[in-house]
């Protein structure tokens, strides 16, 4: 195998394909298929594969082919490698005729010998053995957004195996999508570029979201979701994404979604942002809770530790009602007001006070995601 490209038209794509792979270091000594990256080159385009079994993730670049072939190369390895060659130089790839062998790679004056072997035993998904069930056509911004305002609530516990995913229920044109850790959730409302026939709820796995975020771009164009009973497919700026889907029952989350709302709370979202920053230097470790007291015309914050240390701040608001003291985690309340781009933010409480829903205030009807987020009570 032979060819030569500009390093700067494949060396990102290439970064994100080795960041999936088995390989931790270059130094490592495993003999795990899944720690390589597959390189091919035919008819003119070179692909970049690599795997940890449940996602599969592909880059296809033009490139000035003299030998087609096939080869792995420890994805650590190259990526070390080609990190040490300027990006705007043109770099050629020679690889032995040999099953076994050495992939040198020059680059003006340097020149780089790597092991690599070959790619016949390397496990990729096999495209041919599921039937494609459902396909969802969405804008690219649209999708990016939902993923960016939802997959920091995903949980993180294993044994927690329902909620380790996003999931997507649709009807018709209406897009959800749920993420929650039990403790907090979002619930992100858009629409596709194309109605569906029937009602499709699947969950993808929260590693397939993370990746999916890193490839889709800030612009309208569409891209299709196509999904199999176990798998999604989606071809994206170059990229080629497969990924097992989450299979399990996922719980009835629009249950936990208030039926009335007692009481609003308007505030302006950048101001409390910044002081529950503050106050939560002083909060609990194990609970980082910090104390909302909604007043007439005043927010008082508190923060306590385990040590009496005390933390207070206030901020002026535009509010009469009743006085309503609830305790949230600071973090979570942290990633909901950093996700939401609104200038003001409501608080909304229902009775019994148990939880806090919470949505950008003054959303134009010209907006495609349409955010929420319910936070529970802490109980200190």
């Amino acid at each position: 195998m032979e060819f030569s490209a500009p390093l700067a038209s494949f060396l990102k794509p290439l970064v994100n394909v080795c960041a999936i792979t088995g390989g931790q270091s270059s130094t490592s000594t495993t003999e795990d298929f899944a720690s390589n990256v597959m390189l091919t080159v035919k008819d003119g385009y070179l692909t970049i594969l690599g795997t940890n079994y449940k996602i599969e993730l592909s880059y296809t670049v033009p490139v000035a082919a003299n030998v087609e072939g096939q080869m792995l190369v420890n994805a650590a390895k190259l990526r070390e490698t080609l990190s040490k060659i300027p990006s705007q130089q043109l770099v050629t790839f020679i690889s032995d005729r040999n099953e076994e062998g050495n992939l040198t790679i020059v680059s003006a004056q340097t020149r780089f010998q790597i092991r690599c072997r070959n790619g016949r035993d390397f496990p990729t998904f096999d495209p041919n053995n599921e039937e494609v069930e459902e396909v969802l056509c969405i804008a690219q911004n649209t999708l990016k957004r939902i993923l960016e305002s939802s997959i920091f609530c995903v949980s993180a516990e294993e044994f927690r195996e329902y909620l380790r995913g996003v999931r997507f229920e649709v009807k018709g044109d209406d897009l959800t999508c749920f993420t929650s850790d039990g403790h907090r959730m979002a619930m992100i409302e858009a629409k596709l570029a194309q109605p569906i026939e029937d009602e499709f709820k699947v969950t993808l796995l929260r590693n397939c979201s993370a990746e999916l975020l890193k490839i889709l771009e800030s612009t309208d164009e569409t891209i299709e979701l196509s999904f199999s009973r176990n798998k999604i497919t989606t071809n994206c700026n170059g990229f080629k994404l497969t990924s097992k889907l989450l299979i399990c029952n996922y719980p009835n989350v629009r249950g936990v979604l208030p039926k009335e709302i007692a009481l609003s709370i308007v505030v302006d979202r950048a101001q409390l942002k910044e002081e529950i920053s503050k106050v939560a230097v002083l909060s609990s470790k194990r609970v980082n809770g910090v104390t909302l007291l909604f007043e007439p015309e005043i927010l008082r914050m508190r923060a306590e530790n385990s040590e009496h240390e005390v933390a207070t701040s206030e901020m002026m608001i535009n509010y009469d009602g009743p006085i309503v003291e609830i305790t949230l985690n600071a973090s979570y309340l942290q990633d909901v007001l950093g996700a939401m781009n609104s200038q003001q933010v409501s608080f909304n409480f229902s009775k019994p006070l148990v939880n806090a829903l919470i949505k950008p205030e003054g959303e134009p009807e010209s907006e495609s995601v349409h955010t929420r987020y319910i936070i529970s009570r802490v109980v200190v």
